[in-house]
C-alpha cells in the first residue's frame, strides 16, 4: 500500500484520553477482568499554528470520538487484520457518572504475564478519530442519526462521508470532503500517543497505540489519545484597492467588480485519513479511495452563474459548480434589480460563504469565516478571475446580465502565496491561514487643455475697382 507523508507535524493538541502500558513492558498482572477504558482532555494551541481550539467541553457537548481496536492475539498489529476487538465505537460523555464512557464495554485479554495460564501474549491496536459519526459497518457509509431529517443532521456528516467497513483487512481510514461554507466546515482530528519521559514508552509518542497488552495494574489508566488536527484552516479575504492602498477610496457607483472563480493549488478538497500515520503527529492522507498518494490538484470555486461565462478557461458551461463563494461578490441578479449585489468594494468581506445571514440588517458579515482544507505539502497559489463591469447606455456591448448595455472586463491572476521572507507556502496541517486578496483598481483619468488663440493673420487684399 502507498502512503503519502505530510512535510511538517501539526503542532497543535487536543487530545482525547487512552492510555496503557507499552507492549514492551511484560509485568505481573492480575487475572480478574479489566475493561478497556477512555478519558478525555485537551492541550492548547502551540506557537507553531493557530487552530480553531477545541476544548473538552466541545466534545463532552457534542458526539465525542470514535475508537478502531484490533486484536490480533500472538502476532503484531499488520494491514492483513480487520477491526476486531472494536469497530468506529463511539465514545461519549456521561454527564452524570462524570466519565467517557461506550457499550458495550470490553475487556482486556488475560494471557499475557506472570500469572496468566499461557505464556501467550494478547495483542490489541487501537486507534482513534474525532468528531464521532454514525457509520453503517458492512458498508461504512455515514448515516444520519435517527430522528433527524437530512437538514438537520449533525454538521460532521457534511464533511466526513465514508470509512473502511467492519470486514476491511488494513489501516482505519475516514473520507473526507472539504465544504465550502464556514457554518458546516468540520474540523478532523486522529489520536496518537501523548508525550511521555519514560524513555521506553516515550519512543512512540506521536504514533497510534499498536500491540498494546493488558495493564499490569489492577486499576489501570485511561488509553490517553492526544488527538492532532489533520486539517488546514484557510480564511480568504478579498476587498478592492481604488488608486491607492489605504482603502478610502469607493468603487464608483456604476462599477461592479465580480468574483467569476477562484482556483487554488497547494491542498485537497478531499482524501482518506489513514489512521496509522508513520511519521511523528503527522497525518497519513491517502487519495479519497484509500489506495494511493494524495495527489494535488487544482480546487477550483465558481460562481454559480448559468450564463455562459463560468469562470472556467475552457469556456465549458456544463464544467459550473456552485460552491461556497460569497454571495455578496457575485452578481446574483440583473442589473436593474433591487436585488444586485454590491460586488468587490473597498471593504474586506470573507471570500467563502459567510456563516451569517447577508441580508439579515440585525448581524454583520463576519470577516473571519474559516473552512479546513486538506493540506498535501506543495506550493500555494491562487488564481482569481473576475469581471469589472461598468454601466454605460451609450455603448453597444452588453454586460454579463445581457440586457444592461456598458463595458464588461474579465480579468484573470494568479499569484503564488509568499510569506513575510518572500518564500512560497506549503500549508501544514494544525496551522491556520489567513489570506487577503486586494484588487488593484485604477481609475481613467482624463484631463483637457484648452490652447490660446494665435494672433489673427491681417491680409489686404485689392479687389478690382468700381467703374
Amino acid at each position: 500500500m502507498k502512503k503519502f507523508y505530510l512535510f511538517a507535524a501539526a503542532a497543535v493538541l487536543l487530545t482525547a484520553c487512552v492510555k496503557t502500558q507499552n507492549l514492551d513492558e511484560v509485568a505481573p498482572i492480575n487475572t480478574d477482568e479489566t475493561a478497556v477504558s477512555f478519558d478525555v482532555y485537551t492541550a492548547r494551541a502551540t506557537k507553531a499554528g493557530k487552530p480553531q481550539e477545541i476544548t473538552t467541553a466541545v466534545l463532552k457537548e457534542g458526539p465525542g470520538f470514535g475508537v478502531f481496536a484490533y486484536y490480533t492475539d500472538n502476532a503484531k498489529y499488520d494491514p492483513y487484520v480487520k477491526p476486531n476487538f472494536m469497530y468506529n465505537q463511539q465514545v461519549k460523555w456521561n454527564a452524570e457518572s462524570k466519565v467517557w464512557a461506550y457499550e458495550p464495554v470490553k475487556y482486556w485479554p488475560n494471557e499475557t504475564g506472570d500469572a496468566a495460564i499461557t505464556d501467550d501474549t494478547d495483542y490489541v491496536t487501537f486507534f482513534a478519530y474525532a468528531p464521532y459519526v454514525i457509520s453503517v459497518p458492512s458498508s461504512g457509509a455515514v448515516k444520519v442519526p435517527e430522528g433527524k431529517g437530512l437538514d438537520e443532521t449533525e454538521e460532521q456528516h457534511r464533511n466526513i462521508t465514508g470509512m473502511i467497513t467492519n470486514n476491511t483487512m488494513g489501516d482505519p481510514m475516514i473520507k473526507y470532503v472539504v465544504d465550502w461554507n464556514p457554518k458546516t466546515s468540520v474540523d478532523l482530528l486522529w489520536g496518537v500517543q501523548p508525550e511521555n519521559e519514560d524513555p521506553i514508552v516515550g519512543k512512540y509518542a506521536g504514533f497510534p497505540f499498536l500491540d498494546q497488552l493488558k495493564p499490569r495494574t489492577t486499576n489501570p489508566k485511561e488509553l490517553e489519545f492526544k488527538l492532532m488536527h489533520a486539517l488546514a484552516k484557510l480564511n480568504v479575504q478579498i476587498d478592492a484597492d481604488v488608486d491607492a492602498n489605504n482603502h478610502d477610496q469607493k468603487v464608483d457607483s456604476l462599477t461592479r467588480i465580480y468574483v467569476r472563480s477562484v482556483t487554488f493549488e497547494g491542498f485537497a478538497s478531499k482524501g482518506a485519513l489513514n489512521l496509522n500515520n508513520t511519521v511523528k503527529d503527522t497525518p497519513l492522507w491517502m487519495d479519497y479511495n484509500g489506495i494511493d498518494n494524495l495527489v494535488g490538484e487544482p480546487v477550483t470555486i465558481f460562481d454559480g452563474r448559468k450564463d455562459g461565462k463560468e469562470g472556467h478557461r475552457d469556456g465549458v458551461a456544463t464544467r459550473e459548480k456552485v460552491l461556497g463563494l460569497n454571495p455578496e461578490i457575485i452578481q446574483s441578479a440583473p442589473y436593474k434589480t433591487l436585488e444586485l449585489t454590491d460586488g468587490v468594494t473597498n471593504n474586506a468581506v470573507n471570500l467563502f460563504q459567510p456563516i451569517v445571514v447577508p441580508n439579515d440588517p440585525a448581524v454583520a458579515i463576519s470577516k473571519v469565516d474559516p473552512v479546513f482544507v486538506i493540506p498535501n505539502g506543495e506550493e500555494m497559489a491562487i488564481t482569481i478571475e473576475y469581471d469589472v463591469e461598468t454601466i454605460d447606455e451609450n455603448l453597444a456591448g452588453y454586460l454579463s446580465d445581457g440586457v444592461t448595455h456598458g463595458s464588461s472586463i474579465k480579468n484573470t491572476i494568479t499569484k503564488f502565496i509568499l510569506d513575510s521572507n518572500d518564500a512560497k507556502v506549503k500549508m501544514v496541517a494544525g496551522k491556520a491561514y489567513t489570506i487577503t486578496l486586494h484588487l488593484g483598481m485604477t481609475s481613467v483619468k482624463v484631463r483637457a487643455v484648452v490652447n490660446e488663440w494665435d494672433e489673427p493673420a491681417e491680409f489686404e487684399v485689392a479687389l478690382p475697382a468700381n467703374e
